[in-house]
């Protein structure tokens, strides 16, 4: 859209000769985007865990041994459970406002993909080093968004000392040492797991010439080489 003195004209209505114009009252709306959606389904396995006295909880969380014994939905469905509504709340409102600059930055596709490369990523760091502790919670897929964002920005020649992302990451890496309750190993996994997708998705066609759908794939094998590394960590009962 071009800048008008009242609300934006369409550039194709302009050259056309036709002139449309938008306020805030008639912008068309964006719709449904995966941020949104994502935040329903966090929603609603919230819902069902109080529903149901935390069974759902249990039967969800990540518990290495439980992984180790084939119940393997674990390192997905963990991602979308909490411990409190101020647990799922934090995690929501990062979410939201991680996401939505990601999201319309890289689009709907690529965005599903950091989102699961940080949930992958963080499942992958807590099997591996955290084996024993059962975990919950979006965090590790929301900080690699994150680590995504840190990427992209880095690629486009922005420092994070610039912004207050470099602060955001300290923190969340920082907290867990400091808080008990809170997985280090599933936040730290978030975070260079979307870092190392954003990094693919953004330096891949902007540095080196490749295509979009080179980078995307290339992202999908970090998150098939996750799952991978998440296998061999269950058989061997974590790394440490």
């Amino acid at each position: 859209m071009n800048q008008a003195s009242i609300g934006h004209h369409c550039p194709d209505c302009l050259a056309d000769g036709r002139q449309e114009v938008y306020t805030p009252g008639n912008m068309p709306s964006s719709g449904i985007t995966v941020v949104k959606a994502l935040i329903a389904i966090n929603a609603v396995a919230f819902l069902g865990q109080l529903a149901t006295q935390d069974e759902l909880t249990v039967r969800g969380w990540l518990w290495g041994p439980a992984v180790e014994a084939g119940e393997w939905w674990r390192v997905i469905t963990s991602g979308f459970l909490h411990g409190s509504l101020l647990h799922i709340g934090f995690n929501m409102y990062a979410l939201w406002i991680l996401g939505n600059s990601l999201e319309e930055g890289i689009g709907k596709v690529r965005f599903l993909l950091v989102y699961l490369a940080g949930l992958l990523g963080g499942s992958f760091a807590v099997l591996a080093f955290d084996f024993s502790s059962p975990t919950l919670g979006a965090s590790g897929a929301v900080l690699g968004l994150a680590g995504a964002l840190a990427a992209v920005l880095w690629s486009r020649g922005i420092s994070l000392t610039q912004t207050s992302l470099g602060f955001v990451l300290a923190v969340n890496l920082a907290l867990p040492l400091l808080v008990g309750n809170i997985s280090f190993w599933g936040h730290l996994g978030g975070i260079a797991a979307g870092f190392a997708a954003g990094w693919l998705l953004s330096w891949l066609p902007g540095r080196f010439g490749r295509s979009d759908q080179e980078a995307a794939s290339a992202t999908v094998g970090l998150c098939a080489a996750l799952v991978v590394g998440m296998g061999l960590a269950a058989a061997s009962g974590g790394f440490i």
